[in-house]
């Protein structure tokens, strides 16, 4: 296997809480994105240099809010581990490096 070259200095932190401002239980949970302020430019560089690669480009559904709709759209996605712990589901982000990026 070969070895892990992170795209990201410092890790993302994403986290799942029971949302405190849902109020009509349409969403009773919320996510959050902790990215350090050390990784903000290598995240983009990485999300840009994903978005120019081929191979990372999938299909997938958001919700239009103009339509009132899920479309279907072309992006990439951002996938991570977790583990569930006592105040919600929990995990970091450190994609690997495309040939393109610098290494950190």
């Amino acid at each position: 296997m070969p070895e892990f070259n992170p795209a990201l200095p410092k890790v993302l932190k994403w986290s799942v809480n029971n949302n405190r401002f849902d109020q009509d239980g349409k969403f009773p949970k919320s996510l959050s994105v902790f990215v350090p302020l050390e990784s903000v430019e290598a995240f983009c560089r990485y999300l840009a240099a994903e978005s120019t690669n081929p191979e990372k480009i999938r299909k997938g559904k958001i919700w239009d809010y103009n339509l009132n709709a899920e479309v279907e759209v072309e992006g990439i996605y951002i996938n991570a581990k977790g583990k569930a712990g006592n105040d919600g589901a929990f995990g970091n982000i450190n994609p690997a490096a495309t040939p393109t990026e610098p290494v950190f």
